[in-house]
Parts: C-alpha cells; sequence; structure tokens
C-alpha cells in the first residue's frame, strides 16, 4: 500500500518551487515560461525547459516509416529521439498498451515532426489508441513535477479580476458598450464610462491597459465566453481597433488567442469560445456555476442574480434593472429617488415624493438614472467576485494537484482529471499505459420508488461516498494498476474530505467563515472521488477502466441498500424511495425514545456515548455492520415529503423551504408557468392545505384558458 506522505507528495508535486499561477509554452523558442505572482512583489516571469514525451505502442501495422528500420533510425537521430521499454510488470494490459517512452532533446515540435514524417498522425483516428502526447505545459509540469498556486492557502490569495459590460443592445451590430466595470479581489474598482463611439474606443484601449497595469494571475467574467469578449472583439472591429495591438500580455510576442472550448457538464458537453491571453488564466466564472448545477439538482438556475441568492451573498441595498431598461435608464438621466437600505428607486417627478431625504433621513437620497446604472454594475462586478469565491474554489484547489493549467481545470470533466493524474504516476513511475477495453452494458444502482404521495417525518439516510467506500474496503481496483496508484489516490482524497467535512461541523457555530471555508474544500473532492467509479465504468475513455470491475461496485452497492433496509423495517421504518446510495424513510412515531451506547467499532461512531432517536439505529447499525470507511449517515430530516414517481419527491424543511428533487418536477426546460405552479401547488401539499390546493389548481386552469399567462412564461 502506497503511503499517504507519498501521494500528497506527488499530488502537490515534489518540486518546491512556490507561487506559480500559469504556464505558458513558446513553440518558437521551444521553451517553457513561468508565470509567478510574488506577495508583495507582483509578477516575475522565468524561463525553463523540458524534454517533450510521447507514450507509444506498437506501430507496426500502420506501417511507420514503410517498416523501414533503417529509415526509422536515421528519423531518430534527425529529431534526437530516444525509446525506452516502460515497466509492465507482467500485466496482460500494461504489454497490450503503450510500452515505449518516446523522448526528442531537440525539442517538442521535432518530436511531432517524427512521428509525421513515418507517415504517422499523433492525433488521427488509427493512432488514438497508439500514441498519447500531452500539450507541453502538461509535459512540463508532469515531467519537472510541479504544480500550480503552490504557496497560497486561499483563492482569495491570488489576484483576480472581474469585469462586465453595459451595453444599449443585445447584438454589437446593433449598439455600443457604454460601461465598462472592472474590479479585484484586492480592492481595486473602476467604471469607465463611454458617452459615443469614440469614447467607446477609448474606453476599450483602457479596459486593456488596465489588465496591462494591474496584472492579474486570473481574468473573469459571467457568461463573458459568450457574451464580453464577443462584444469586445466584434466592437473593436467596428471601431477598426487592432485588439492585437491593444491587449497586451505578459510576452512582448504574444497577444491573445480565441479558440473553441468545450465545457463538461455531468453527462453533457457545450461548446464555447475560449479566449486566452498570454501568461493569464481566462476564465467564465458561470462555467463553475454551470457544473455545479449539473450535479446539484437544488440549483434551479445558473443567472447572477439567482445563484447570489442561492448562496445568501445578496447585499440588502442591492440594486437591480431589468435587462431591456439599462440603456434607457442611463441615457435618460432623470433623477430618481433611491432608497439606499434596499436598492429600490422611484422617480423623483411626483409632488408626493419631495423631500424623502428630509423626511427620511439617511435612507433616501436623489441620483440619476446613469449613477442608478453604475451601482447596479457595481453590484454586478460585487457578486461576480463572490459567486466566483464559491463556486470556483474547488477548481483552484484542484488546479493545485492537477498538472493542467487552471483554465482547463475550469471545463474538464472529473474522468479527464483522473486521466491526468494517472498519467502523471506512470511517467513518475516508468510504466506502460494499458490497453482500452470495450464499453460494455452493466445493471447499475438500486433505484425504486415504494411508495407514491404523502408522507410524512422523513428520515434520509445514505452510505458515506458509497462507492468509493466500496472500493476501498473490499479493494474492487483493476489489474493493470500495478502499483496500487488509484487505491493510494482514492484514499487520501477520502481521507481529506472526511477531514474538512469534520472541520467545517467543528466551527460551523463558533467560526461560520472558516466552517465554510472548510465546507469549499471538501465538495470538490468529493465530487472527484465519486468520479473514480464514473472513470472506471469508461475504458473506452479511461486507459485504467475496467467493466468487471463497475459492476463489481454496483452489485456490491446494491447488497448494502437492501441489507440496511431491512435492517430499519425491522425497527419500525417505512422506506419510501431508494436511489443508489441512501433511502428515504417514514419515521416510526415511537422514534424519540430511542437509545444506544456507542461502542466505537466503526469510525462515525464513539465508544460511550448515548446516541437518541433516529440517531440510536444509525448508530447500531455502524457499529454492527460497518467495517473499513463504510458508514452509514443521517442526510437529514423533513417534517413531510410527496412522492411523485421513481426519482422525482418534494421534501419540505423544517423551515418551510421545499426541496425539489428529479427532472420531471424541477426541469430547466420546464415552462416558467408550469414551474410558477408546481413551487406554489406542491408547498401547499407539503404545508397539508389540501383544500386550498384544488382552489389554486382550477383557478390556474382557468388563467390558463383565458391565456392571462405572460408571454415570457
Amino acid at each position: 500500500m502506497i503511503s499517504n506522505e507519498e501521494i500528497e507528495s506527488f499530488l502537490h508535486g515534489n518540486d518546491p518551487e512556490e507561487f506559480i499561477v500559469a504556464i505558458e509554452f513558446d513553440y518558437a523558442s521551444n521553451s517553457i515560461y513561468k508565470i509567478k505572482e510574488i506577495p508583495g512583489k507582483g509578477k516575475e516571469i522565468r524561463k525553463d525547459t523540458f524534454t517533450p514525451f510521447a507514450w507509444v505502442g506498437d506501430l507496426r501495422n500502420i506501417n511507420f516509416y514503410g517498416g523501414s528500420k533503417a529509415a526509422q533510425k536515421e528519423a531518430m537521430t534527425k529529431h534526437g529521439i530516444m525509446i525506452d521499454k516502460l515497466e509492465t510488470h507482467g500485466d496482460e494490459r500494461l504489454e497490450k498498451g503503450m510500452t515505449f517512452m518516446v523522448k526528442s532533446l531537440k525539442g517538442y515540435r521535432e518530436l511531432i515532426q517524427f512521428f509525421r514524417e513515418g507517415g504517422c498522425d499523433p492525433w488521427g483516428e488509427k493512432t488514438k489508441d497508439k500514441i498519447i502526447i500531452l500539450p507541453p505545459v502538461e509535459q512540463y509540469l508532469i515531467s519537472k513535477e510541479k504544480r500550480l498556486f503552490k504557496g497560497f492557502e486561499n483563492y482569495d490569495e491570488v489576484t483576480r479580476l472581474v469585469y462586465d459590460l453595459e451595453t444599449t443592445s443585445l447584438e454589437p451590430q446593433d449598439g455600443r458598450i457604454f460601461m465598462i466595470g472592472i474590479k479585484t479581489n484586492k480592492g481595486y474598482h473602476r467604471v469607465i464610462e463611454c458617452f459615443d463611439e469614440s469614447e467607446e474606443r477609448n474606453a476599450i484601449i483602457e479596459f486593456f491597459r488596465v489588465i496591462d497595469e494591474l496584472k492579474p494571475s486570473i481574468i473573469g467574467g459571467y457568461n463573458s465566453a459568450n457574451f464580453d469578449w464577443h462584444w469586445i472583439f466584434e466592437r473593436c472591429k467596428i471601431l477598426g481597433l487592432d485588439p492585437k495591438k491593444i491587449c497586451k500580455s505578459l510576452h512582448p510576442q504574444h497577444s491573445f488567442t480565441r479558440k473553441d472550448g468545450m465545457l463538461k457538464l455531468a453527462n453533457e458537453v457545450e461548446t464555447y469560445t475560449q479566449t486566452s491571453i498570454w501568461g493569464y488564466n481566462v476564465i467564465d466564472i458561470i462555467h463553475a456555476v454551470r457544473r455545479a448545477q449539473a450535479i446539484n439538482s437544488s440549483i434551479k438556475a445558473a443567472g447572477l442574480k439567482y445563484i447570489t441568492k442561492y448562496i445568501n451573498a445578496e447585499s440588502p441595498s442591492r440594486v437591480y434593472i431589468e435587462h431591456d431598461n439599462i440603456g434607457k435608464l442611463y441615457l435618460n438621466k432623470e433623477e430618481f429617488w433611491l432608497n439606499t437600505q434596499n436598492g429600490k428607486y422611484k422617480k423623483a417627478d411626483n409632488p408626493a415624493y419631495d423631500n424623502l431625504d428630509t423626511k427620511f433621513p439617511n435612507v433616501y437620497k436623489k441620483v440619476t438614472g446613469d449613477k442608478i446604472v453604475e451601482m447596479y454594475l457595481d453590484d454586478d462586478l460585487d457578486e461576480t467576485l463572490k459567486v466566483d469565491q464559491e463556486f470556483n474554489q474547488g477548481s483552484f484547489l484542484l488546479a493545485a494537484m492537477i498538472p493542467t493549467t487552471y483554465e482547463r481545470v475550469s471545463t474538464m470533466g472529473t474522468a479527464t482529471l483522473w486521466k491526468m493524474l494517472m498519467l502523471a504516476w506512470s511517467y513518475k513511475y516508468n510504466l506502460a499505459i494499458p490497453a482500452k477495453q470495450d464499453k460494455t452494458d452493466f445493471v447499475g444502482g438500486l433505484s425504486r420508488l415504494i411508495k407514491v404521495g404523502y408522507s410524512t417525518s422523513v428520515l434520509k439516510l445514505d452510505f458515506s461516498s458509497l462507492y468509493p467506500s466500496i472500493q476501498l474496503v473490499h479493494d474492487v481496483f483493476p489489474d493493470c494498476d500495478v502499483t496500487g496508484a488509484m487505491k493510494g489516490l482514492l484514499g487520501y482524497f477520502r481521507n481529506s474530505r472526511i477531514m474538512y467535512k469534520q472541520l467545517a461541523e467543528e466551527f460551523e457555530k463558533s467560526d461560520p467563515k472558516k466552517s465554510k471555508s472548510y465546507d469549499r474544500k471538501q465538495l470538490p473532492i468529493k465530487i472527484f472521488i465519486n468520479s473514480m467509479f464514473g472513470a472506471l465504468s469508461a475504458p473506452q475513455v479511461f486507459h485504467w477502466g475496467d467493466m468487471y470491475m463497475g459492476e463489481q461496485i454496483t452489485c456490491t452497492g446494491r447488497q448494502y441498500l437492501r441489507q440496511m433496509i431491512g435492517f430499519f423495517m425491522k425497527r419500525g421504518y417505512e422506506p419510501l424511495v431508494m436511489d443508489t446510495d441512501g433511502v428515504n424513510f417514514s419515521s416510526p412515531s415511537n422514534i424519540s425514545d430511542r437509545k444506544y451506547i456507542g461502542r466505537g467499532l466503526n469510525w462515525k461512531v464513539v465508544e460511550g456515548k448515548e446516541y437518541v432517536g433516529a440517531a440510536a439505529d444509525i448508530a447500531e447499525y455502524n457499529d454492527i455492520f460497518m467495517r473499513g470507511e463504510m458508514a452509514l449517515d443521517n442526510d437529514g430530516v423533513w417534517p413531510a415529503c410527496i412522492n411523485l414517481a421513481r426519482k422525482n419527491y418534494a421534501l419540505m424543511t423544517d423551515k418551510g423551504k421545499i426541496k425539489l428533487v428529479g427532472n420531471t418536477i424541477k426541469s430547466k426546460k420546464l415552462p416558467g408557468y408550469i414551474e410558477e405552479f408546481l413551487d406554489k401547488g406542491i408547498k401547499m401539499l407539503l404545508q397539508g392545505q389540501g383544500k386550498d390546493f384544488i382552489e389554486y389548481y382550477y383557478e390556474y386552469l382557468q388563467k390558463i384558458y383565458d391565456m392571462k399567462v405572460p408571454l415570457a412564461k
């Protein structure tokens, strides 16, 4: 078994160099540039070199260099090629996989040229399972054992700049930019106004000048990949500006690039346009929210207004303006009374509102429409920073361990993250890359709807990280992982997550801010460890995937779930819904009478502690049945629920809030008027207002029949 020290050293990079925030590769000079943010000093750029490499399998059946050993040997001399045999430890899949390490002492382009001159496209369809050549930046991080962000404990320590545009129309051909807002997490704040196209030209130039002056490590916007960057570059064309000249990067011979990117959202993929500026990390913060939304059913939307409220980060004095009214409000410059406490405003031309600032001192002040727009923009920037801090903390933590760029970590799928780790491990220990397996069908987790309709006293029990725990306890890992890296990595991540989770609980009341910080740290690790099963069950993508292992995990999970249900049914619990790793029960009426003294036979049970209520039954179950990393958790108690269909149910919290689970009742594609009806109607039913619901139902039907539903819904 690999030690935690060895795993930790590998993950965080054995090289001690700190404060690297970005890596760039210059193809012309075949050089690596390390961009560093030195605390208290600012940016520093250092040049470095590396030896490019490729994992290669048997190329004989693709007629490499016409099958001529002499031609291949001559090309090796020409391109500075070295070839080494990799370790297989006698494993069949490793023997059939990529068993050679090919390096070029003359640089990355020479390595690529070596393959192409031999009639082999390294990224072609015929060679996709025979050659792996990573981008130069990833090769550098792997071979030099360096990692980004080493030396930074928290995301907020890195200089981050966010920006936002206000425009007079939705398309750049139909209007112009009239305001650019810029804000950093280090206190810088600037609003650039422009009243005509001449000032707009200057504003865009000034925007890039500010970036060059501040030199942040991360540049972000909200929906900036699809909107803001598109607007900036299209307006440059219209205004006759050359963006390559005004967008100064950290290298005098490089500016920016724009290319197609892919955003991985659980089982879906979306394309977008990635803007990259040499030396900077350019991200779209909405991507982090969209990724969270894809796996968290309680997040209904990804808009900035909604998500800020969702994380309870909205300022009480937040100013809102309907999007189609922003331009008019700015241009007309009418006077308004602004309530400085709640952010609401009303026109000052009504005599009834005269002298509001005198009648309500420190509450109202008179402002013009353009000032309201500026406040609205400032609030947008402030919320963008808060949302970035909340949702990209995870990407920051992963980027400190995964040998790739921060931009890529922010958009890549979790299976690719595991692939990057295993490739880095294989390089470090001179291991071959296993041959891929074919994807086959297998039975998944247990999912059943047992009772339809209304239930009370709902208790949700689920196993703590069920699939990762099964892997660790029952040693379910592929044979081709000959050094046990996957088990060591999974164990390390699982223990780190438990530590952060326990610290979050410990400081929840005494230091909520610290508690939230630890909770942020455990969340991406949770997603990451749970994704190993997905990678393992996708052998056509993940080289170390194994369908038999995937099937063993789900089969074992089904057995655990059935055994747990039987235990709790004998104690009077009524199962309602079961889904993969947990079960919703209706608790027995005498639940409060239950007591149990913990024996400490499971990591979640404290020896000698008295457990009361449902906690007593859970502790007893853990003591009797759960060993190693396995454990059963209380995931929540709710006064009432409605089970509608398999994987679709509604819960009411003890504070009266409603949680909807399942695409049937919370789909993003659901029309607004149906969503509005379900939100209100389900809440009525959960609160026992059956008669009121019937009346509301028929009233809403009449509203639909009378065509009184707004087109926007």
